[in-house]
């Protein structure tokens, strides 16, 4: 059974904005999709690629359209569904040739982000661990 972590408010969360929180010790960061509150998404605070954190780095935190793209490699994941949508197409926020692509990649095949469940009672909201 996963456990339940409360990890603020409905309003800690405005709409298209990224905030990063501590859940039991693990980075997650959430935000919401919409202005509705059940568009609330969840995800694990590192890129899959190199397991670096996505809310800091040189390329700097870059969240739009419920599209979260990594400060490092510029991989880009839809925050609720976790699916990578570009990986390791550049570096700290610049595009790079496409034949040095599979460099910088590092042999990695591209991989989702760890999302999380979240669930809101009331004006609480929880993510599911």
């Amino acid at each position: 059974m996963a456990d339940r972590v409360r990890v603020g408010t409905v309003a800690d969360f405005p709409p298209g904005e990224l905030r990063v929180v501590d859940a039991n010790g693990t980075s997650v960061i959430v935000a919401r999709a919409d202005d509705s509150d059940d568009s609330l998404c969840a995800a694990r605070n590192r890129c899959p690629h190199m397991g670096l954190p996505l809310d800091r780095g040189p390329g700097g935190l870059r969240f739009e359209g419920g599209v979260v793209q990594c400060p490092w490699h510029n991989s880009r994941f839809e925050l609720c569904s976790g699916a990578n949508l570009d990986w390791a197409v550049g570096f700290a926020g610049r595009s790079i040739p496409r034949w040095s692509q599979k460099l910088v990649a590092l042999g990695k095949d591209p991989s989702p982000l760890t999302i999380y469940s979240v669930v809101v009672e009331g004006d609480d909201v929880f993510v599911e661990m």
